[in-house]
């Protein structure tokens, strides 16, 4: 139970802190020429964003295996298990490379030329949607929506449902989230 609210509460830290470097906008698709131009302290906040991101991902995985073991006469639980361990990894790979990557692009916007600005933005734009549109919000749903729903079938049948309701709304809306973006709208 501690893993999964320091999970959680990492994941929302790391958003807020992605918001605060997109200058808090209520748009649900930032520009990534808006975080590009967002100097020093937007790449601060996209690497510390990312790496509370990350370790909110490693929390992840004492919750897949206790899980797992919780319901471990389910029929499949330990193909549920393996996708929510790919969820980690998948996460985890993104949230560094976005760590790395991200702020050295970040910190060298202000200071290139006028054909420097337009590869940097190409380059950062390419990034922010393999990343953010390609890992996060479509590889990761998958195996996310797989151990979420895959677990929530296997705690059904238990008299406390709070378990199964948890699961099966997260995974719905990682379900929902992956659809929306293999769909391209």
């Amino acid at each position: 139970m501690v893993f999964a609210i320091l999970a959680l509460a990492l994941e929302v830290g790391s958003l807020v802190i992605y918001a605060a470097a997109a200058g808090f906008s209520t748009s649900l698709n930032v520009p990534p020429t808006q975080l590009l131009a967002s100097g020093s302290s937007g790449a601060d906040l996209i690497r510390w964003g990312s790496l509370v991101d990350m370790f909110g991902y490693l929390c992840i995985p004492p919750v897949v295996l206790f899980l797992q073991d919780r319901y471990g006469g389910a029929r499949l639980i330990d193909v549920y298990a393996t996708a929510g361990l790919a969820l980690v990894v998948i996460g985890s790979i993104g949230a560094v490379v976005m760590a790395t990557a991200a702020p050295f692009l970040i910190n060298h916007y202000p200071t290139a030329s006028p054909a420097e600005r337009q590869t940097l933005e190409f380059v950062f734009a390419a990034l922010y949607r393999a990343v953010v549109e390609g890992m996060w919000q479509t590889l990761e749903t998958i195996p996310a929506a797989v151990w979420l729903l895959g677990t929530a079938i296997a705690a059904r049948a238990e008299p406390r449902r709070s378990i199964f309701w948890i699961l099966l709304v997260i995974g719905l809306a990682n379900a929902g989230i992956g659809l929306f973006r293999l769909s391209g709208l």
